[in-house]
């Protein structure tokens, strides 16, 4: 009887086991929490936007559309306080970005200068 019991226990470890090892993994629904994972996940997002960012500044240039996500406050800028911008008409605001400063017409959203 003892050994019995035996067999069918090791039967059943085996068969679990192996059934384990057959699944297929897909983890894809479940959300990676791991400190590598998150780390990984920074620096692909940081380099998606330093790309993102380095080709904007390629396509800057006069009579091009400025890029919608660089049109808020955060990016606006007083010219009075950069000697090398000079004064903007109506309908026209510099914005810094990534180190460059750019004279928008705000009324279509084209990039009249850009200063390095």
């Amino acid at each position: 009887m003892k050994s019995l019991v035996s067999a069918i226990t090791l039967s059943l470890s085996a068969l679990v086991a192996t059934s384990a090892m057959a699944a297929p993994q897909d983890h894809s629904h479940a959300p990676h929490t791991s400190h590598s994972s998150q780390t990984h996940q920074q620096t692909v997002k940081h380099n998606t936007h330093t790309q993102h960012a380095q080709s904007q500044q390629q396509s800057w240039k006069t009579g091009n559309a400025f890029p919608s996500q660089y049109r808020s406050a955060g990016y606006k800028i007083d010219y009075k306080q950069h000697k090398n911008l000079n004064k903007p008409t109506k309908h026209q605001q510099w914005y810094k970005v990534n180190g460059q400063y750019v004279l928008m017409n705000t009324t279509n959203h084209k990039i009249v200068k850009v200063v390095r």
